[in-house]
């Protein structure tokens, strides 16, 4: 049994910045639960990273999520990463509220009539209604915070509940990680990254649009294949980090092969550069994908014929075996980013 004074000093250590530890946050939302609501029919749990109501015979799917990091092609960010996380559950996005958080001393009417014109052209871009929300000046930010929660209602193939997945699920990945993090640092990292040569940067700078950091048409083409168990959107922490949340959202090891992750020749340049591991950096623009095991051809076929690449990666496990990584003839456990390698630089 720890000490008491130990316990203390540990609970009053602050945290870094990013999500909260997952073993910190699994707990608290197990301890701190509402009474249950039967009309809840996906509750909060790690891993889960949006909910399902019943609403009389319909189900309404909602996602919360922000945007902090990023300034340029904010709004666009805002969007997709939360229409990302209703996709993932098998929903189209239909409706958006955001919050906006402006910096004292820096907003003018034309910067926020900027982030309005940006925010609808990203809603109908995305085909979503912007339907409220709450802007505000606010003293202690030093840049644009947008809070986003998108309501989506099921797609054709119904409603994809978190958690289902099996040991012995093959796990895929489409197009290519560390698209969203590439962006973000071409935009923001322009003096660091001189050296890699103004066509590296402007390459990185590019992928926010092409191919962009929606993953709705993945997780639409991959559910249509009739073979996927579980859909997660690699954001905070990058894909190892989504391979946790995924594993542990079913209860499961996972084994991933580092040398068949798909990584752009942009992002390797960068993060090399900048010192950071891109399995740790953001990558809304890929889709983790669980599949059953042996129908990762029907999957793959099924994406190619949508005209998106997509890779196999590894395989999910018994819990027992943990979360670990292949990197040539090593096996070691997978690191989990709980603060995304992009803060080490922003």
């Amino acid at each position: 049994m720890k000490p008491i004074n130990k316990m203390r000093d540990a609970t009053s250590q602050p945290l870094t910045s990013g999500k909260l530890p997952g073993e910190l946050l699994a707990r608290l939302i197990s301890q701190y639960r509402t009474p249950e609501d039967p009309s809840v029919i996906v509750q909060p749990k790690y891993g889960f990273d949006a909910a399902a109501v019943l609403l009389g015979e319909e189900t309404l799917l909602v996602k919360s999520d922000p945007i902090t990091l990023a300034t340029d092609g904010a709004a666009q960010y805002l969007v997709a990463v939360n229409a990302n996380d209703i996709a993932c559950m098998g929903g189209i996005p239909r409706w958006l509220t955001v919050v906006a958080l402006l910096p004292e001393g820096k907003t003018t009417p034309a910067t926020v009539e900027l982030l309005f014109s940006d925010l609808r052209e990203a809603c109908v871009e995305a085909s979503v209604a912007l339907i409220g929300g709450h802007t505000e000046i606010t003293l202690g930010v030093d840049r644009p915070l947008l809070v986003g929660t998108m309501l989506g209602v099921p797609g054709p193939t119904g409603l994809l509940r978190p958690g289902e997945a099996s040991p012995g699920d093959e796990l895929y990945v489409t197009k290519w990680i560390g698209i969203e993090g590439t962006a973000l640092l071409g935009h923001d990292c322009g003096t660091e990254l001189a050296a890699l040569g103004e066509d590296v940067i402007e390459r990185a700078k590019l992928l926010l649009r092409d191919p962009g950091v929606s993953v709705v048409p993945d997780a639409l083409a991959s559910l249509a294949s009739g073979v996927v168990t579980a859909l997660h959107d690699p954001t905070e922490g990058g894909i190892a980090t989504a391979v946790h949340e995924l594993a542990e959202a079913s209860s499961l090891g996972a084994l991933v092969e580092h040398d068949s992750i798909p990584v752009r020749e942009e992002t390797r340049l960068i993060c090399d550069q900048l010192s950071i591991d891109p399995l740790g950096l953001l990558s809304s623009g890929a889709l983790l994908i669980a599949v059953k095991p042996g129908t990762g051809e029907k999957l793959r076929e099924t994406l190619e014929t949508a005209g998106i690449p997509v890779t196999r990666i590894g395989r999910l496990t018994h819990i027992a075996h943990g979360i670990q990584l292949v990197v040539g003839d090593e096996t070691v456990q997978l690191r989990r980013y709980d603060s995304d390698e992009i803060t080490r630089v922003l």
